[in-house]
């Protein structure tokens, strides 16, 4: 059975014009013409007739295309099925995550995945939250994970876990004899700030933009790339930082870094899953996003 010659029926009876249905199925119009012979040919009978510039399908031209849509679908649902399944099995995952899930929390995550669906393969890239932002939205990621969200209709997404900025300081750092620590007293120090594009500065920003603070009353002695060295300039002195909490915890268990919360101000926010704006997505992309719904992950300690 001749799937395309199903197809190239449908479609005549449905635009009822040969040249519009040769681009459609980018194949020439006497193919076109061909095709449905061959259909005639196989069940002899008359399936179209002309009545003046118009095609009519005859009474046997109605009864298979109705037969054709049921064999369409059928086909269609087959290789969907079969299409999941394989994905079940062997799938694939194009990931991207900005600093924080992409160093902190998606690791454990994707080892959690793949021991379930031990056969689709996984690549993540991790970058500033702009930068996922956009590969997704030109569909080069399957899934983001960032920690801004600007708003792009371009993209579905859905609020996944909190997270809070707290302050971090080297050890010895007079905040750390004092009783709570205040905006004003964080203005009188030197900043290390992460770079622009980055979820922590967008949130930090935003929050101090709130209380009418901009980024030029701070004294910002440094602006770098990634977490880990804005933690590795903190312990060394340079300034004082505000990071994710999943950050922080850690470096207090690995540096000589301490961190504190702001007490008159609130540095929370929420990291996003991001995802293009399509009807069909693999089975691979549908199961790990609703594995990223149903995870209860928080900040070890």
């Amino acid at each position: 059975m001749r799937i395309d010659l199903f197809k190239t029926f449908v479609r005549v009876i449905e635009t009822q014009n040969f040249t519009k249905v040769a681009r459609e199925l980018d194949i020439s119009q006497p193919a076109v013409s061909k095709q449905i012979q061959a259909l005639e040919e196989m069940y002899g009978v008359l399936l179209l007739e002309r009545t003046g510039k118009k095609l009519k399908p005859t009474q046997a031209g109605e009864a298979l295309y109705g037969c054709a849509k049921d064999i369409l679908r059928a086909v269609e649902k087959t290789e969907r099925v079969m299409g999941d399944l394989l994905e079940t099995r062997k799938g694939r995952l194009l990931l991207g995550a900005s600093t924080i899930p992409g160093q902190y929390i998606m690791p454990s995550l994707m080892t959690e995945f793949k021991a379930r669906f031990p056969h689709v393969a996984i690549y993540m890239e991790v970058g500033d939250s702009e930068v996922i932002m956009g590969k997704v939205v030109d569909k080069q990621l399957d899934v983001g994970v960032v920690g801004a969200w600007a708003g792009d209709r371009r993209v579905d997404f859905f609020k996944w876990i909190s997270d809070e900025l707290v302050l971090v300081v080297p050890e010895g750092h007079r905040f750390l004899e004092m009783d709570g620590v205040t905006v004003t007293d964080a203005l009188q120090e030197p900043w290390v700030f992460r770079e622009k594009g980055s979820g922590t500065r967008m949130t930090l920003e935003d929050a101090l933009q709130g209380r009418g603070i901009k980024r030029e009353d701070l004294n910002v002695v440094a602006e770098l790339g990634s977490t880990e060295a804005v933690l590795a300039s903190v312990e060394a002195g340079m300034g004082i930082s505000l990071v994710s909490e999943w950050a922080a915890k850690k470096a207090e268990n690995s540096r000589k870094i301490r961190a504190l919360k702001v007490k008159d101000i609130d540095f929370k926010r929420n990291f996003y899953v991001v995802f293009p704006k399509q009807k069909q997505r693999r089975k691979s992309v549908d199961l790990f996003l609703d594995f990223l719904r149903k995870a209860e992950i928080r900040p070890a300690m």
